[in-house]
C-alpha cells in the first residue's frame, strides 16, 4: 500500500527552457490532490514526471510503500478514438489488465472487471462500441480501465475538462468513492476552481516557476494571489481572462512559494 509520495527538488527542461525548477512537496496516501494554475505552469510535465514517461534533470520522485510495486492508473484528458473503432467498452476497459506474455484474462480478473464496470456504471454500455460513446461515457470507461487493476495511485490530467457540469461532478464522485473504498491516492489536474474547492485535500498552485501548496483556505479564499496568478502576462494592455488589467509579471512573496 502506498503511504506518501514525496517530491524533492524536481528540475525538468526542454530545448534549454526550464519547465519545472526546485519543486518540492508531499503528497500523504488517501488523499485527493488538486494541482491548479495556468497554461504552461507545468502541471502535466509534473504529472508525467511522477508516471515515468519524463525523466527529470535532477531531483527525486519517491513512493514510499509497504514492499511492493506501487500500481498506477492515469486518465488522460482526452483520447483520439476514432468513431468507427469497433471495440466494446468492455473490452476497452479490460485492456487495462494486460500485462507481460498472458493477455487473457483469468478467471478473478474477469470478476474484478464486471466489478468495476458496475463501479463506474459503465456495464450499462458494455457492449457499445468506445468510438459511439458520449463523452462522459467515454471517460468513465478510461477510468475504469485506470482503476481495473485497482492502483495505489490515481493520475487524472484534466480528465474532466470537455465534460459537462453535470458529467464532471458524476466523474469526480466516482474518484472520491475509489479513495474512500480503496485507499486510493489521487492527484488531478483541474482548471475548476469550484471542483478543486469541493474535491482536494490539498492543493499545489503552479504559475511559472512559483509554487504553492496549501489548502482551500490559504490558496482558494487568497484572491489576491489566485487573481495574480491568472492574469495573462502581455506586453499590450489586452484584458486578462477574467476581465481584469494585465499584470506585467508575477511576483510571489517568499512565504506564498
Amino acid at each position: 500500500m502506498l503511504r506518501q509520495i514525496q517530491i524533492s527538488d524536481l528540475q525538468v527542461s526542454f530545448n534549454g527552457e526550464e519547465i519545472l525548477k526546485d519543486l518540492s512537496f508531499g503528497v500523504s496516501a488517501g488523499e485527493m490532490f488538486a494541482i491548479i494554475g495556468p497554461n504552461g505552469a507545468g502541471k502535466s510535465t509534473l504529472l508525467k514526471s511522477i508516471l515515468g514517461l519524463i525523466r527529470p534533470q535532477h531531483g527525486k520522485i519517491t513512493m514510499n510503500s509497504e514492499g511492493k510495486k506501487v500500481v498506477v492508473g492515469y486518465v488522460p484528458q482526452s483520447r483520439v478514438i476514432d468513431e468507427e473503432t469497433p471495440i466494446s467498452a468492455r473490452d476497452f476497459v479490460s485492456l487495462g489488465q494486460i500485462s507481460g506474455f498472458f493477455p487473457w484474462p483469468s478467471m478473478r480478473e474477469r470478476k474484478i472487471l464486471k466489478e468495476i464496470m458496475i463501479f463506474t456504471d459503465t456495464d450499462r454500455f458494455a457492449n457499445k462500441p468506445v468510438g459511439k460513446l458520449s463523452g462522459g461515457e467515454r471517460q468513465r470507461v478510461f477510468l475504469a480501465q485506470a482503476l481495473v487493476r485497482h492502483p495505489d495511485l490515481l493520475l487524472l490530467d484534466e480528465s474532466t475538462a470537455n465534460l459537462d457540469p453535470n458529467a464532471q461532478a458524476q466523474m469526480m464522485d466516482l474518484v472520491k468513492k475509489a479513495v474512500k473504498e480503496w485507499g486510493v491516492t489521487v492527484i488531478f489536474i483541474c482548471h475548476d476552481l469550484q471542483l478543486v474547492r469541493k474535491y482536494a485535500d490539498h492543493i499545489l498552485l503552479m504559475s511559472r516557476g512559483y509554487y504553492k501548496t496549501g489548502n482551500e483556505q490559504t490558496i482558494l479564499d487568497d484572491h489576491d494571489l489566485l487573481k495574480a496568478v491568472y492574469q495573462t502576462v502581455t506586453s499590450g494592455n489586452e484584458e486578462s481572462r477574467t476581465g481584469g488589467s494585465v499584470s506585467a509579471g508575477l511576483s510571489l512573496s517568499a512565504s506564498q512559494r
